[in-house]
């Protein structure tokens, strides 16, 4: 590893973690090659020294339900809906639809608030997201909460091109901070199942950080996606401040800490892509945790903090750009490798 490249980031990386890194490293290099992509999607604009993308925005994201969530879980409180588009009705995400293709939007995120079971409500939109797919021909990927077979069979009906889905695996986690004591991992590893089953391509994502800024569920939600082989995962880390009062007193977790998640994350899923998402702390954290993710071996980061580009050409890796959805690495990555 190039020694100056390091201190270009301006940043104190801790030396024995670096080396325990470097196996997922080798992982992903032998499983991939040597390109590692690096998005930044519509919902806003992002521009440091050594990354921009010239391109106008191809990707963005709607939320049916507006601002509203039922749920106001602690960690979000529904702040995450705010860059979304709004699309209340199924008439209005076709309008929607149809006016982000004239604008030459290329592909889009349906997702919304949570009900107060978990499931973000869907049920209506389904014909409206096949008119997105089939007649404007876009990009369509949801992010969704729980799943049943019906809403299964409604996503199929929609013909999504993947699934989203956040996996919890702590039940405690899962009462305190998604405020669903009457739901518990089970409920998690069935929505997986029943995805995965109907032949649907699924994207897990794990919220680092999400029980109050401790690492609790995090392994365990890993194990419940690595069971069923995941099409990608994306790891995020827990934001306090979108979060409700008592989120907002604690620290989210240390780069450190985030990058032990990252390395079991590689070990337990050699063969599928693994990407940092665009949730994540700023500020020279975040400069360390991109760096660590890169010597872990991940296929992508959205958002990369400055001087990650170069970093990473400094350790071999082709860098990739892209204007699209961090979730859509699983078509890039395989196309890279299979031109």
């Amino acid at each position: 590893m190039d020694q100056r490249a390091v201190g270009e980031l301006e940043v104190e990386l801790d030396q024995n973690l670096v080396s325990e890194l470097l196996e997922g490293f080798e992982i992903r290099k032998k499983n991939f090659g040597d390109k590692i992509f690096f998005y930044s999607p519509g919902f806003k604009h992002y521009e440091v020294e050594d990354f921009h993308v010239d391109s106008p925005p191809k990707f963005v994201d709607i939320s049916v339900t507006g601002r509203n969530c039922e749920l106001m879980c602690d960690h979000c409180a529904s702040k995450i809906l705010w860059h979304m588009i709004p699309a209340t009705s199924p008439e209005e995400l076709v309008r929607v639809g149809k006016e982000l293709k004239r604008k030459g939007i290329e592909g889009v995120l349906v997702s919304g608030g949570s009900d107060k079971d978990g499931f973000v409500p869907l049920w209506d939109f389904f014909d409206a997201m096949r008119y997105l797919k089939e007649e404007l021909g876009m990009l369509l990927t949801c992010h969704v909460g729980l799943v049943d077979e019906k809403y299964v069979e409604g996503l199929l009906r929609a013909g999504v091109d993947a699934v989203l889905l956040d996996i919890i695996g702590d039940d405690e986690t899962i009462a305190q901070v998604y405020k669903l004591p009457h739901k518990s991992t089970k409920d998690y590893e069935r929505s997986l199942s029943l995805l995965k089953e109907a032949g649907l391509r699924i994207v897990p994502h794990v919220i680092v950080g999400l029980h109050y800024g401790k690492i609790k569920g995090e392994f365990r939600a890993i194990d419940m996606i690595a069971k069923h082989e995941p099409d990608a995962l994306v790891l995020v880390v827990v934001m306090p401040y979108y979060g409700k009062a008592r989120f907002q007193l604690v620290p989210p977790p240390s780069a450190e800490e985030t990058a032990r998640v990252i390395l079991y994350a590689r070990r337990s899923i050699p063969s599928s892509p693994l990407v940092v998402g665009c949730a994540r702390p700023a500020g020279p954290e975040r400069v360390k945790l991109d760096a660590y993710a890169v010597l872990g071996g991940v296929n992508g980061i959205a958002f990369p903090a400055e001087g990650i580009l170069t970093f990473s050409r400094s350790l071999g890796l082709e860098p990739v750009v892209s204007p699209n959805c961090c979730s859509t690495v699983y078509s890039m990555v395989f196309q890279t490798m299979n031109p």
